[in-house]
């Protein structure tokens, strides 16, 4: 049968299914399972033409046959050996089609030119179930990937194959950003000159840390980047801010690589050497050191939550950790701390009696702590320029990039498997997606079939 005889087949056996006068019993039933029941008996033929309608169009590719003999890439000549048929599974179902084998005799390579003229890889599965295993195991763990997969698309495949998809997809998504971080390892920050360069914009650069566990029982850092452009920080309630775009990057354990991918997103971001650049950390040694490595000419922001956790330190060692003068003690201290006061805060945290030596140490270390940042703490200066004080955006990111997917209870990974869906959840956030399972752009015209 030729494919419209097969898809008025289908019709009329669906039809004869379904059956029945529609609103026989209607008056009985529960409309919304009424509705239900019609959505499913609609997808359940619709999935049924388009197997119908792909698999008509695989036929229509042949076989792949050449002749007995083809080229190799060795140099010698593959010879025709036999036909095989190849079951594939895709976003509308199970789907088979049959392709001629070569194989080389000198170098031993086979090959299916049916295959390769498609661009069907050696997986069992299609393009588009590809890139939905990517798409959700960037998001979910790879067992609720598989109970999501079936309900939303019918299809079956095991948590172990969706972790191996998802896996090699993220290895791809690292091959690519290395890349780039060799091709920005040699960049400098955009120039900006002439008449008609843009107008000095402000980029925030926030970092921070979070730990990930390992199968062999250790925990290693995932170091989290966030990139934004101060305009973009849109204010959507008193004191509530969302971000409308940023770039971020993570990176497990290796601060000197982490620092070449941050590099390389800055010039992804397009910083031109013009604008503006504001860091915000919490005090950690790699984070200063990064900034004096990469952005030695940048405003530096000390997170104002770890200078307030100092304040509140102190104050719970004066008076007892939840009593009502170290609250009222340290809001007091972090209204003139905000207001740029900080010599003020300094010289109360000093004054302030504390019992035991080992109390006073503790007490000596958050002084230190503050006074050797006071040029990171003008908070005052710095919320009239309209800048952030906090490091809100990169602590979101340690937890919407990292912590929800890899710290899930029980996930302990292998490097290679961390760092491939780090990257890969990576290239999800910042809607790289298309780079590693492009999307085919087809328009198909319906005008003349309505």
């Amino acid at each position: 049968m030729t494919l419209i005889e097969q898809i008025v087949a289908t019709l009329e056996q669906w039809k004869e299914q379904i059956g029945g006068d529609p609103h026989e019993g209607s008056k009985q039933s529960d409309p919304i399972t009424l509705m239900a029941g019609m959505e499913e008996a609609a997808q359940a033929l619709g999935r049924q033409v388009a197997r119908l309608a792909l698999s008509a169009l695989l036929e229509d590719w042949g076989t792949g046959y050449e002749g007995s003999r083809r080229p190799c890439v060795c140099g010698a000549k593959q010879q025709f050996e036999r036909y095989a048929e190849r079951s594939l599974r895709t976003l509308i179902g199970e789907v088979a089609y049959t392709r001629a084998y070569y194989r080389c005799r000198t170098c031993g390579a086979g090959a299916f030119p049916l295959d390769e003229q498609i661009q069907q890889t050696s997986r069992e599965i299609s393009p588009g179930v590809e890139r939905t295993v990517a798409l959700l195991g960037a998001h979910l763990s790879f067992q609720e990937t598989e109970r999501v997969m079936l309900e939303l698309t019918g299809v079956s495949l095991s948590a172990r194959q969706i972790e191996t998809v998802a896996e090699s997809v993220g290895a791809k998504a690292e091959q690519l950003q290395q890349q780039e971080e060799q091709q920005a390892a040699t960049q400098g920050l955009a120039e900006a000159c002439g008449p008609n360069r843009p107008r000095p914009r402000t980029f925030i650069i926030e970092m921070d840390g979070v730990q990930v566990g390992l199968q062999d029982g250790s925990w290693q850092e995932a170091k989290c980047g966030v990139i934004y452009e101060l305009s973009q920080r849109i204010e959507v309630s008193k004191g509530r801010w969302e971000l409308l775009k940023r770039y971020r990057c993570v990176m497990r354990d290796n601060v000197h690589a982490f620092r070449k991918r941050l590099w390389a997103l800055c010039i992804k971001a397009g910083i031109t050497e013009h604008d503006l650049i504001v860091v915000i950390g919490d005090g950690a040694d790699w984070i200063d050191l990064t900034t004096e490595l990469l952005f030695p000419g940048a405003l530096r922001i000390l997170d104002y939550y770890h200078a307030s956790q100092r304040v509140w330190t102190v104050g719970n060692l004066r008076w007892g950790e939840g009593s009502v003068k170290a609250r009222k003690w340290a809001e007091r201290m972090l209204s003139q701390l905000k207001r740029g006061q900080l010599s003020r805060v300094l010289r109360s945290m000093s004054k302030l009696r504390v019992e035991g030596e080992e109390q006073e140490k503790i007490k000596t270390a958050a002084i230190k702590y503050l006074r050797t940042r006071q040029n990171q703490m003008r908070y005052g200066e710095y919320q009239k320029a309209g800048l952030p004080i906090g490091s809100g955006a990169v602590e979101s990111t340690c937890k919407y990039a990292v912590t929800t997917r890899c710290k899930q209870s029980g996930m302990r990974w292998s490097e290679p498997g961390v760092d491939a869906i780090l990257a890969l959840r990576s290239f999800v956030l910042n809607d790289r997606l298309e780079e590693l399972c492009p999307r085919p752009t087809m328009t198909l015209d319906w005008g003349m079939a309505a």
